[in-house]
């Protein structure tokens, strides 16, 4: 039979338990991302959005396209290195810094190839989170997942 001091140092691990479950989860950042427009509109340009899912600010600090061949389109590198005559057409609509729970960024981007996806990776997070279209098949999926994953390991 447990007695009250038994009884309440059990509700005390269990509360420890939730406790650290939380701070260990709690860490990394929460967030959906879809390769798609949010606000449907007459527009021939790919899009992608992110919203935010996490309880405290959360910053991504990659994020883009992913092309045919499994290689990324970064939004912030075209920004930083493409030049002029590259004709890439980028709008982003919304921040991606400091995102509070449920904000959204839309991200739409003409390039000269085709894209099947998007990416973006969290400022807490190692790998990126991927969405790809509807037409892209289950093999080719995991042939780019693989093909990134492989990279990141094997550099």
């Amino acid at each position: 039979m447990m007695n009250l001091s038994d009884f309440g140092i059990l509700i005390s691990a269990i509360g420890g338990v939730i406790v650290i479950y939380e701070k260990i989860f709690e860490k990394r950042d929460k967030f959906i991302i879809k390769f798609d427009s949010y606000r449907p509109e007459m527009d021939d340009r790919d899009a992608m959005f992110i919203v935010s899912k996490s309880f405290r600010p959360i910053s991504i600090r990659n994020y883009g396209f992913i092309k045919e061949d499994g290689q990324f389109e970064s939004i912030p590198w075209i920004g930083e290195c493409a030049s002029e005559c590259d004709n890439y057409d980028i709008e982003i609509r919304g921040t991606l810094e400091n995102m509070e729970y449920n904000q959204i960024c839309e991200i739409k981007c003409r390039t000269g190839g085709r894209l099947v996806g998007a990416f973006a990776i969290g400022s807490t997070q190692n790998f990126p989170k991927f969405a790809f279209g509807l037409n892209v098949n289950p093999v080719k999926r995991l042939w780019i997942r693989l093909k990134i994953y492989g990279v990141t390991y094997f550099e």
